[in-house]
């Protein structure tokens, strides 16, 4: 402001020939600088508006996440205490209803992979020229790896952390079981269908054990 003054004292004999002229200049100049802020001003508020908004967005989100996971754990709390709580004969057929339901999925999925191979392979020997017989064997393994991404999908949801409870509470009543050391990987991370047998087998091994323990000492 004090330069401002400055200047306009030092060119007020020019200003003074053309006043109308200069406040013209000054109202336009005053006028686009009130219209530069209030659009900067504007740019701020919109900023942290949709920042504001972002943000609750994202509370609202872990929120919901938050519930989430709250009801998952409530559930899984369930589901162990329901274990643990079992006598040996109920925890026995726990584990080998579970080891039928198991075998019942490896055999649902081995039909899916037969049947895929059943068609693409053919199909893929019959192709006359190379680059359609490329094309084929890139859909077969294309098919195989989303069948298997289905299967251990499935296994994820369904298998992994009842095998996991029961496979903690059969050793805790089975004092003396020696389980093979490769099965605890396996439990994590089946990925194939001799590790899903690998799972199956061993709750078996461990249920028949706990009822034929059971027998023994009544």
């Amino acid at each position: 402001m004090d330069k401002f003054v400055e200047l306009l004292a030092r060119e007020w004999a020019v200003v003074s020939q053309a006043p109308l002229a200069f406040a013209l200049l000054a109202v336009s100049m005053f006028g686009l600088a009130y219209v530069a802020a209030r659009w900067k001003y504007l740019s701020v508020i919109e900023s942290v508006r949709a920042s504001n908004e972002t943000l609750n967005e994202r509370l609202h989100l872990k929120t919901e996440q938050a519930e989430q996971y709250k009801e998952r754990a409530l559930k899984y709390d369930e589901k162990v205490w329901a274990i643990v709580e079992s006598d040996t004969s109920s925890l026995s057929q726990k584990a080998l209803t579970l080891v039928a339901d198991i075998r019942e999925f490896i055999d649902r999925h081995r039909r899916l992979d037969d049947s895929a191979r059943e068609n693409d392979w053919p199909e893929m020997v019959r192709a006359a020229d190379e680059a359609e017989k490329q094309r084929l064997w890139n859909k077969m393994n294309n098919s195989s790896s989303r069948l298997s991404t289905e299967r251990n999908a499935e296994w994820e949801r369904r298998f992994k952390v009842d095998a996991l409870m029961l496979r903690d509470e059969l050793r805790s009543r089975l004092k003396d079981y020696k389980p093979d050391e490769r099965i605890a990987h396996v439990y994590e991370h089946p990925t194939n269908y001799f590790g899903f047998n690998d799972v199956a087998a061993d709750l078996e091994r461990m249920a028949k054990l706990l009822q034929s323990t059971a027998l023994h000492e009544r």
